[in-house]
């Protein structure tokens, strides 16, 4: 199977010869080369603008978060964590006059503990920037724009949770979860090509037209040695571009519709051939694993300016004879500028399950262990209040059900995790 990684890339990288080099052609607007979702919106900054004239953005994001226990999880208490990324983005043809040609580079420095990590012990990450303390590179890849951006090739280091399986709706939510769900995070090898581990590959994206995507990636098998404990740590700062795993193959059809009110239908699935059995079954016997899945967002009502009610819903499912999670599906609701003088707030409600294989419990109640787990869920609530362009204040609650799916405590193996309530504060700030 390496030499299927291996084909695709080169076919990857003969799509992306097929790119030509063109003058960069002048464009009459002012260029700030500031996002519009920016505390620096306003500001007169020459140097930012003269980078973004030769086709190079950059930019800060900060996340920091508070969170306490209130209630159940392995320990009750207090936890801060936070993320500082830093990115840049380079249009090839301003800068070099290669036609279509672009490459996007970020970095994350992730400080303090989780709140999953140290205290609740869940499957579904309380936080979606939960991490290991490090500095650490994420995605880095050329991509290549061809048949007027009808088709795009992308290779590199290159992170699937930001294209594949995901729900713009979801995007609300801070639980981990709602974004690369759990249960490919649980399901592939190393937690996957997601969040906070990136892998290299290679991505096809094909757009005939405004209405219908086709996305088709292959990645290197694992972002880090499957048989490693902490994934994270053996793979510490991003850098170790793996190649000796077996692929992976994730492949997505888009189509946005309106039928007085706009949607998404979007239908995908995976396999991976590096997979490794959880140790409840003999991975000798199991060199292969998929999942399929499909995913809605639907726009439900629209009122005047930016009032709207948006719903989303995803479901998935893996074979239980290889996979720690075999059925899975969340849910939610979001409604827009509902709030009096806060047209861009938004607040919103979800909900995420998890089934455990049947095959993991049928083993536990063969070995007599005495907690045989069964199911993990989330509910999350939350605000989002729009302080300004840039910055927003994010109070969210949630309630766990069976962390871990059901599994011993810290405190006691005999007996259960108890549910966990867990209330935060999110701060977003981007320059």
């Amino acid at each position: 199977m390496k030499s299927l990684l291996r084909a695709g890339a080169v076919s990857a990288l003969a799509l992306v010869s097929l790119g030509t080099i063109a003058g960069a052609q002048a464009d009459d607007k002012p260029v700030t080369g500031i996002p519009d979702d920016s505390i620096a919106q306003g500001w007169d900054d020459p140097v930012r603008a003269a980078f973004a004239r030769q086709g190079i953005l950059y930019g800060v994001n900060w996340i920091g978060e508070y969170w306490n226990v209130a209630k159940g999880a392995n320990s009750t208490g207090s936890n801060f964590d936070g993320r500082l990324e830093v990115y840049t983005d380079i249009d090839l043809e301003k800068l070099l006059g290669w036609k279509g040609g672009a490459i996007h580079a970020n970095a994350y420095y992730i400080h303090g503990i989780g709140a999953s990590t140290d205290r609740v012990g869940n499957i579904f990450a309380v936080s979606n920037i939960e991490g290991d303390e490090t500095f650490r590179l994420f995605e880095l890849w050329f991509e290549q724009s061809m048949l007027q951006d009808k088709l795009k090739v992308r290779v590199g280091s290159i992170a699937a949770d930001s294209e594949f399986f995901i729900s713009d709706t979801a995007a609300q939510f801070i639980n981990g979860t709602f974004g690369w769900p759990g249960i490919t995070a649980a399901d592939q090898a190393a937690g996957g090509p997601g969040y906070p581990l990136a892998s290299l590959g290679a991505r096809v994206q094909y757009s005939p037209n405004d209405n219908l995507t086709i996305l088709a990636a292959i990645f290197n098998g694992s972002p880090a040695d499957p048989f490693a404990d902490d994934p994270q740590k053996d793979n510490r700062h991003g850098v170790e571009f793996r190649l000796e795993d077996d692929p992976l193959i994730m492949i997505e059809g888009q189509f946005k519709y309106d039928v007085g009110l706009p949607g998404t239908l979007k239908l995908g699935g995976w396999r991976q051939f590096n997979h490794y059995a959880p140790q409840f079954l003999d991975p000798s016997i199991l060199d292969t694993s998929s999942g399929v899945y499909g995913i809605i967002d639907q726009q439900i009502w629209k009122g005047e300016g930016d009032k709207a009610v948006t719903i989303f819903g995803r479901g998935s499912v893996s074979p239980d004879r290889q996979n720690l999670i075999d059925k899975y599906f969340d849910t939610g609701i979001v409604f827009a500028g509902f709030v009096p003088g806060r047209d861009k707030d938004t607040f919103g409600a979800a909900f995420g399950y998890g089934n455990i294989s049947d095959d993991l419990r049928r083993a536990q109640i063969q070995d007599g262990v005495p907690v045989v787990s069964d199911y993990e869920s989330v509910l999350e609530l939350n605000y989002v209040a729009q302080i300004r362009p840039g910055f927003s204040i994010v109070p969210d609650f949630q309630y766990i059900w069976n962390p871990g799916g059901r599994v011993g405590s810290d405190e006691d193996d005999t007996k259960p995790i108890k549910d966990a309530a867990v209330f935060g504060m999110r701060t977003n700030i981007s320059w």
